[in-house]
């Protein structure tokens, strides 16, 4: 958000709000609001819950300003030039700074509102959560980020989030095959059992599921059999003895919802969705004891979470190896649909040629919030969509480690 920040911030006082609370300043730097003006001598407060721009300062910096019952006027005092207008909401005035170039020179930036953004781009995941994961120096790559439920997520009440509880004596990692017919489970399971005991060198003892069809089978039972597991059922219509798989479907069932919503993103994506929720989610929720995630302690190190954007946020792809003519476009754009399995690079969904494709060499634009970017996709062939959810294991997926 700061093109520059400074921590010389010697000559500022505490930052005092309306119910005589106060402010920690923590930086002075420079925002650039768009490609045409900026803002400059802007203070990043702590526990500042709004961006405020200070009516004196423009006023002591060769402005004016006009107040009306339903707006705002802000120009120049030396020949009257409008610089920018607001609207009145309730009893405070709303700038639009997408309204006209403008180069201001004072305001409060509000750190909460970087916290939002990580909320959206980390699956949705509750604010309580990623505090949490923040306060303990969980994972790597969120620095000095203030989450605060301060308001309402439109994305997460479409999706009615409902915050996941597990048992205190262990943890949960979480795997997501998805599968084109039932009768793939014991083929399926069989892959995930031979790499478990690669991974973990040591030996599935028991499974649980439920009665579906897909689990009672010839194949799988015969697998089991075979390699010495040992397959519970629970009872029929009592999805409570099989609690955690029934809580953690829920939980990547809302969050999915909700990723989906963020940008109307296409239903048909369901499984991308999906995918992404659980890879955050190995990655967030943290241990109630030992206060570790998931992947630290499945994998002895804290997760690097710096490279997350938000899911269906468009993107450029650059063309590279082709032979552009001076005024030809040099990129294409796509859509975010979450991480590659099989290399450290981003899926993304070409809108052209109705795939997914993977790649690394992308660059992301979250300027549009819920439901503001493209629209709903109703002609998707979903044969390839298929067929690239086949391949999809996110407990496969390589984190982008940075170097220390």
């Amino acid at each position: 958000m700061f093109t520059s920040l400074s921590g010389n911030v010697e000559d500022y006082d505490k930052i005092t709000f309306g119910d005589n609370s106060k402010g920690k300043v923590e930086g002075l730097g420079k925002i650039e609001i768009s490609s045409e003006y900026s803002i400059s001598n802007v203070l990043l407060v702590d526990s500042l819950n709004f961006n405020l721009l200070s009516v004196g300062q423009l006023c002591d910096l060769g402005f004016q300003c006009l107040f009306k019952p339903n707006e705002v006027i802000v120009s120049k005092i030396d020949g009257g030039e409008e610089v920018f207008k607001g609207f009145r909401h309730n009893n405070l005035y709303l700038i639009d700074f997408n309204l006209k170039k403008a180069n201001l020179q004072a305001c409060l930036f509000s750190k909460n509102s970087m916290g939002w953004l990580w909320h959206r781009r980390l699956a949705h995941v509750g604010m309580s959560t990623l505090k949490k994961v923040m306060k303990k120096d969980l994972v790597r790559g969120l620095k000095d980020i203030t989450f605060e439920k301060d308001k309402l997520c439109s994305a997460c009440q479409a999706g009615k989030q409902v915050a996941s509880t597990h048992p205190s004596k262990t943890f949960i990692y979480t795997w997501v095959y998805f599968l084109e017919d039932k009768t793939e489970v014991a083929h399926v399971f069989s892959k995930f059992a031979k790499r478990a005991q690669n991974k973990f060198n040591t030996s599935i003892v028991k499974i649980r599921s439920d009665n579906g069809r897909e689990f009672d089978n010839t194949n799988i039972e015969e697998y089991c059999d075979e390699v010495g597991i040992k397959h519970e059922f629970s009872a029929t219509y009592t999805p409570q003895q099989n609690g955690v798989v029934e809580r953690k479907n829920r939980t990547l069932i809302t969050l999915a919802r909700s990723m989906l919503d963020e940008y109307g993103t296409s239903k048909k994506f369901w499984a991308e969705a999906i995918n992404t929720a659980c890879y955050a989610s190995n990655q967030l929720y943290p241990h109630r004891l030992l206060d570790k995630t998931p992947y630290e302690l499945l994998n002895g190190r804290k997760p690097n979470i710096s490279y997350f954007w938000v899911f269906g946020c468009k993107c450029y792809i650059y063309k590279k190896r082709q032979h552009l003519g001076k005024f030809q476009r040099r990129c294409d754009i796509r859509f975010l649909l979450g991480y590659s399995s099989k290399s450290k690079a981003y899926r993304v969904f070409n809108e052209a040629t109705g795939l997914v494709e993977e790649t690394y060499d992308v660059e992301f634009d979250e300027s549009n919030g819920s439901h503001g970017a493209h629209v709903d996709i109703v002609d998707i062939d979903e044969e390839p969509l298929v067929e690239t959810m086949k391949n999809m294991s996110i407990g496969d997926i390589k984190p982008k480690e940075d170097e220390d």
